[in-house]
Order: structure tokens, then sequence, then C-alpha cells
């Protein structure tokens, strides 16, 4: 299951294989390029590469409240919710998922944040349905908070809340 894994901070040196992973993810996520995720870089207090021995599989970026970052998932959660982390994406390359890896993440992430802030928040597409994903989400204990219409209507997300325990 979740042997070997480390893990560690984005590098310039990773971007190449997040940019890559990331674009293979699409639709379940939204495409980036190399300056965003230099952006978030530099804004994003949890960005993420997780490792299998030598292997990059994964990455996550989160976001505290009040990050200067236009989303407008992430607008919607910052203007009803001030203690969390929000989980911009969190992608792991298909052939390790369904391995307790995306669990692992968020465990990291639940730890790293515990006493500092409530919840860990995302959202996830329900048009088009995204059935991993929410499979995976309520699986680890996270609640529906709300739905709504982006990209003019081009898409329909739930967001999605996880309370840390204490």
């Amino acid at each position: 299951m979740c042997t070997d894994l480390k893990i560690s901070s984005a590098l310039d040196s990773d971007l190449g294989f997040i940019l890559k992973l990331n674009q293979k993810s699409l639709p379940a996520v939204s495409s980036i390029d190399l300056n965003r995720l230099a952006y978030f870089q530099k804004i994003s207090p949890y960005f993420k590469i997780i490792c299998k021995k030598s292997d990059s599989i994964g990455f996550l970026i989160g976001l505290n409240p009040g990050a200067d970052y236009s989303s407008e998932n992430y607008i919607w959660v910052n203007e009803r919710y001030d203690s969390f982390i929000y989980v911009d994406r969190i992608i792991i390359d298909t052939q390790y998922r369904q391995r307790g890896i995306g669990s692992y993440f968020y465990n990291h992430l639940a730890e790293t944040y515990n006493g500092k802030v409530e919840s860990i928040t995302c959202e996830v597409n329900i048009m088009p349905y995204n059935k991993p994903s929410i499979d995976f989400h309520e699986k680890y204990g996270f609640k529906e908070v709300g739905q709504e219409d982006t990209e003019n209507g081009k898409k329909r997300v739930s967001y999605m809340m996880y309370k840390i325990p204490r």
C-alpha cells in the first residue's frame, strides 16, 4: 500500500512533471501552464509532490484564506469560510490510484494544518461527473457544502469540506 512514499515541497525542477500530470488529467481538473504553476509556488503554502521511491507520482496544491487567486471556486469558498486550507488540485498518476496514496497525501495535509485551520475544502466536478474523485472524497470523509455552475454553465461543481479532527 503506502510504502516508500515521500512528500516534499515542489521545486522548479518538478514543474514539468506537474504540468504533464495535470494536462493528462483533463477534464477532471482545469488546464494550467508553467506560469500559473510558478505563481502557485509563490502563493501556496502547501505545494507538494509525492514520490514513491525515486518516481514522482502526484502533487497537491493548497491555499490559505485570502490568497491572491482569482479562481471562481476558490472565491466561492473564501467568501463563505475563514478557517480552511483549500485544495486547488490533487492528482495522483493513474497507475498509482486506488492504493491509498491520495488518503496518505490528505493525512499529511490534515496533520500539517491541525490546530491551524478548521477544515480542508475543495470542489469536485459533478458536470462532467467525476465519479472517482467524488467517491474518493466521500470515502475520506468530505461532505458537500454547496453546488455551483461554473465556467459560464459549462461545469457544475460540488464544494466539499472535511473537518480536521483535533
